[in-house]
C-alpha cells in the first residue's frame, strides 16, 4: 500500500464516461498488482457489460448497491435506500479492514443527490480512507466533496445520440 494518505478522485458532470473512467483507474490499480473494491450505487442489474466483465477479475470485488429498476416512485425509493445504506455500509467495512488500495464509489453522488445518503456520511466516510484511494463519481458532487478531493474532473455532455434516438447501446451505456 502507499506510504501517504489515499487520493481522493472526483468524476462528475452530465457527461459521458464518469463510470468509464472509475473502471479505467480500476485496471490501472489491478496492473500494479494492487487489491480494488467497486461499489456501484443506483445500479442493480447484473447484466451491464462491466459487471459481466469485472465479477471474475482476480484482485477485484464488485458489488450492486442499488435495484434494478430506476428510482421513480416511493416504493422504488424505499429499496434505493435500503440498498444505498447496505453499500454504504459494507464501504466502511472494506476501509476498516485496510486490504484495499482502491475503493471505487460508482454512482454515490447520485445516491447524495437523490437524499438516499447525505453529503455528511459521504464526508465520514472519505475521512477515514486511510491509505486507501477513493474515487467517486456521479453528477452533481457537494462542494465540499470537491474540495477534498486530490483530483476532480467535470465531464461535459457537447453530444449524444441518445437526443436524437432515445435508446441506448450496448457496450456504449451499459
Amino acid at each position: 500500500m502507499n506510504s501517504v494518505e489515499g487520493k481522493i478522485i472526483v468524476y462528475y458532470g452530465k457527461g459521458e464516461g464518469k463510470t468509464t473512467a472509475s473502471i479505467g483507474h480500476a485496471i490501472r490499480t489491478l496492473g500494479h498488482n494492487k487489491r480494488v473494491v467497486i461499489l456501484q450505487f443506483m445500479k442493480g442489474r447484473p447484466t451491464t457489460g462491466e459487471y459481466q466483465f469485472l465479477k471474475s477479475v482476480d484482485n477485484l470485488q464488485i458489488h450492486l448497491c442499488g435495484t434494478p429498476g430506476f428510482l421513480k416512485d416511493e416504493e422504488s425509493r424505499k429499496r434505493h435506500l435500503k440498498k444505498a445504506k447496505e453499500g454504504l455500509e459494507l464501504a466502511h467495512r472494506v476501509l476498516d479492514e485496510k486490504e484495499t488500495d482502491l475503493l471505487v464509489l460508482d454512482e454515490i453522488l447520485y445516491a447524495v443527490k437523490f437524499e438516499l445518503l447525505t453529503e455528511e456520511a459521504v464526508l465520514e466516510l472519505l475521512k477515514k480512507r486511510g491509505h486507501t484511494d477513493i474515487i467517486l463519481s456521479g453528477r452533481e458532487p457537494a462542494d465540499r466533496i470537491i474540495e477534498m478531493a486530490d483530483i476532480a474532473t467535470h465531464m461535459e455532455k457537447v453530444k449524444h445520440y441518445w437526443d436524437k434516438i432515445g435508446g441506448t447501446t450496448s457496450g456504449i451505456e451499459y
